[in-house]
């Protein structure tokens, strides 16, 4: 019987009908997108150029001229893309942050170029005009076939899909269980073809996995075309038999890895790296470093500032409801955790006729009596947060990243949920990614603050400027067509 919540994963495991065909190299789909990208570069350069020439000055161009310019910018921006990583298929599949690398690469490759022109004096060639109109239209031919070509790979990684990844576990144990788990959540087609028996001593629990066969089963379905990688998962195997394992399975035409180990699975992703000549997984990384921590305290204090005298006469209006409803303060402050745990007061327009601050804070829920009418609509339109726009201000929150929750639930969750407290790297936010997600009000239970908080880590790993201009475009979405408001 397998284990409680990942039985459904582990049983489909068993199926006999076994998808057999020649491996397609993933790599292939990276090369194809560099040279389409290459080639959009250069074409779009030429026929701005044309399109300019022709029916604005009414006069003929320099074909070679325009399409060496197209040539050295296509050689730029895809050599800095494929240096970065961005035409591996891992990341082709998951282009949610494809925008903002495809827009620096582009943004140094012009800035090459113009250094380049100047020093040899052939700049004036060139329209200003065409530039610009050239530099739109290759960002948007870029971006564009990078979204459709990451729906295009993600569909053909789906369902046994030419790209589908077929993965084998060699290891009955609870590493190779939670790591298949893992792999089936993601978005680049993996599937897990069998558990397979390693032949070493594992840790005990192989009565709870259904396991496909033993080692030479599994050569057999390699050489037969059914699977694409290994994963070795024997984390407590002796040394020289890990070294036996391996060799053994180094003859067959498939990939091979070791996973670690359950540590390195629970966090969200990790790169080999180099510290004193030593190649070591860095699980994390320092967020908001270099120029990080300046661009969003410039971002918090300009967008704020605008926000503040916005939306000044609504809160002034507000505030006066509030005072017109009946006897009370218009604002609510209560002591949370900032930034690395240190302690301030966020301030809210005023919703029920309570105002806990203490070691017991009681949730509202929905049809709670100790909301104020006026409240309830304001809570529902998140109306009530505006005043931390002054927290923002005064450098204790951010207008985007983790929501900070009330000093009694913070103890809590920091003991029950695992790596809650690393929600406290950064700076507090207005909104973030977990609300836009839908993961905002109530939180009764330990799973929907766990979900909350993975969204919360996996914003503060992949911070960056266009991000929070996400965050806040879907917030205002989010704003207008409430959800789960409370």
């Amino acid at each position: 019987m397998a284990e409680p919540g990942i039985s459904s994963n582990l049983d489909s495991f068993s199926t006999d009908g076994v998808n057999r065909r020649s491996p397609v190299a993933r790599a292939l789909v990276g090369d194809v997108l560099q040279f389409i990208d290459f080639l959009v570069v250069i074409s779009t350069s030429v026929l701005v150029a044309f399109l300019y020439h022709r029916f604005t000055l009414g006069t003929d161009f320099d074909f070679q001229s325009y399409a060496a310019a197209g040539i050295m910018g296509a050689t730029g921006v895809t050599a800095l893309m494929r240096r970065d990583g961005y035409y591996e298929y891992e990341v082709i599949a998951t282009s949610e942050y494809a925008v903002r690398a495809i827009l620096s690469r582009w943004a140094l490759t012009l800035l090459g170029l113009l250094a380049f022109g100047f020093a040899l004096k052939i700049s004036e060639n060139f329209s200003r005009v065409w530039l610009a109109a050239w530099s739109a239209t290759t960002l948007t031919g870029i971006i564009s076939i990078r979204f459709f070509a990451g729906a295009c790979v993600r569909r053909m990684s789906r369902d046994g899909g030419v790209f589908a990844r077929r993965v084998a576990v060699v290891g009955a144990t609870s590493l190779g269980r939670k790591f298949a788990d893992q792999a089936l959540q993601s978005p680049t087609g993996i599937s897990i073809v069998g558990v397979y028996d390693s032949g070493l001593s594992d840790t005990g629990d192989t009565n709870r996995v259904s396991i496909k066969g033993n080692l030479d089963d599994l050569a057999i379905a390699a050489r037969n075309g059914e699977i694409d990688d290994i994963v070795i998962a024997v984390p407590r195997a002796a040394p020289e038999d890990m070294s036996k394992l391996v060799r053994r399975l180094s003859i067959l035409p498939v990939s091979i890895a070791i996973c670690p180990n359950i540590h390195w699975l629970d966090h969200l992703g990790g790169a080999v790296s180099d510290v004193g000549g030593v190649r070591v997984l860095s699980l994390y990384r320092r967020p908001l470093d270099a120029w990080g921590g300046i661009l969003k305290t410039i971002e918090d204090y300009i967008i704020g500032s605008i926000a503040l005298l916005l939306l000044a006469p609504l809160m002034l209006v507000i505030a006066v409801a509030i005072k017109l409803q009946g006897k009370g303060p218009i604002l609510f402050a209560q002591k949370r955790h900032g930034f690395n745990n240190a302690v301030f007061k966020v301030y809210k327009f005023r919703t029920m006729t309570v105002a806990e601050d203490g070691d017991v804070v009681t949730q509202a829920k929905i049809g709670d009596n100790r909301i104020t009418p006026l409240g309830g609509f304001l809570r529902r339109y998140s109306l009530d947060e505006l005043p931390q726009i002054f927290n923002v201000i005064r450098g204790e929150m951010s207008l985007v990243g983790p929501r900070p929750h009330a000093m009694a639930h913070n103890h809590q969750y920091a003991q029950t949920i695992e790596n809650y407290s690393g929600r406290h790297k950064v700076k507090p936010g207005i909104t973030g990614w977990a609300q836009v997600n839908g993961f905002r009000g109530e939180t009764s239970e330990n799973e929907q603050m766990a979900d909350r908080v993975r969204y919360d880590l996996a914003y503060i790993d992949n911070w960056s400027l266009w991000f929070d201009a996400k965050i806040l475009i879907l917030t205002v979405k989010a704003v207008v067509f409430p959800t789960n408001a409370v």
